[in-house]
């Protein structure tokens, strides 16, 4: 039985006479290297495949299954994974600029040192991922499920992450500035040290989150409910702060208060 893998457009990337499924068929390529930009694999059967530095720019996976598949170093540029089986996948180092995840389900996934320059995951289930020293730079996360999520010196500048859930995530030195989190939910969120220079913040609930060194330097914090938070010594120099809840919040050391009118929602400590 001959097994093909074909482009969008109909034409035929690889033959295989010796594949018995289109995972097999698709690791005979990859071990070709077989360039298989464009390869229409939409809803496929792609479980634990094996696909380590395959070249998928372009592929059309929507609704494809990859659950528990090795993706490290994949290159899936401008790839269509909308509604993709994602949870428990390897992306270590996996180049995914431009790529459209929405509603993709990566619950669980490593993305560490994954490149998702400018990717659209709004939608996305990705709680409880690994996404240190991930690049999401510009990156959509609007609704996206990030919660417990370690981030920790990932690159977010300039990502739109609007109502997304950041609950419990560790962004410890993430760069996000210039992104806008408004209406984010990151309760109990590690955002030490994070730089939030010039962030919108508004409607944010950052109750019991650790802000402990942060930079919000021109941080818009508009209605953003810092209950209990810990902003110890954190910079807020020309930050907007109307409406912002600071009940039982930890202030000690942060600069830029001598600046900036905060709200009577006291006490402060």
């Amino acid at each position: 039985m001959t097994i093909e893998i074909r482009h969008h457009d109909g034409r035929v990337l690889f033959r295989s006479a010796r594949a018995h499924d289109l995972r097999e068929a698709l690791v005979e390529a990859r071990d070709e290297r077989i360039d298989l930009a464009g390869a229409f694999l939409e809803n496929a059967d792609l479980r634990s495949a094996d696909l380590e530095r395959a070249k998928l720019d372009g592929a059309r996976l929507a609704g494809a299954s990859l659950r528990h598949a090795n993706l490290e170093e994949v290159s899936l540029r401008h790839a269509d994974l909308r509604r993709a089986r994602l949870d428990g996948v390897n992306l270590e180092h996996a180049e995914l600029e431009g790529a459209d995840l929405t509603d993709a389900n990566l619950r669980g996934s490593n993305l560490e040192h994954a490149v998702l320059v400018r990717a659209n995951l709004t939608n996305a289930v990705a709680d409880g991922c690994n996404m240190e020293h991930a690049d999401l730079r510009e990156a959509v996360l609007e609704r996206a499920n990030l919660a417990r999520t370690n981030l920790e010196h990932a690159q977010l500048r300039g990502a739109k992450a609007h109502a997304a859930n950041l609950a419990s995530v560790n962004l410890e030195r993430a760069d996000l500035r210039d992104g806008d989190l408004s209406a984010v939910g990151a309760t109990s969120a590690n955002l030490e040290r994070v730089d939030l220079r010039g962030a919108s913040l508004v409607d944010a609930v950052l109750a019991g989150a650790n802000l402990h060194k942060a930079d919000l330097r021109g941080a818009n914090l508009s209605n953003a409910d810092l209950t209990e938070a810990s902003l110890e010594r954190a910079d807020l120099r020309d930050a907007r702060l109307e409406g912002a809840r600071f009940d039982g919040a930890v202030l000690e050391g942060v600069r830029g208060l001598d600046r900036v009118k905060l709200p009577p929602a006291g006490p402060y400590r």
